[in-house]
């Protein structure tokens, strides 16, 4: 059930982010964002709402500790 829910908030940050979910991301225009760009950069192989998986699990588990204190 929670894992359904963390795909699924990873997916649409993502598309919030404007990126489309299920392509894997260019690191290499990530890097240049961020301006730590290197040249062997290359793409990614997981799609990219995997990048946004670890803060839709922390947000998954915020609102269940705060829907149990409720």
């Amino acid at each position: 059930m929670d894992q359904d829910r963390i795909v699924q908030i990873a997916r649409a940050m993502c598309r919030a982010a404007r990126m489309d979910p299920d392509k894997p991301p260019a690191i290499q225009a990530i890097r240049e964002d961020m301006r730590f760009a290197q040249t062997d950069a290359g793409e990614s192989l997981l799609p990219a709402w995997r990048y946004f998986q670890p803060e839709a699990a922390a947000f998954v588990a915020r609102h269940r500790l705060r829907t149990k204190t409720a």
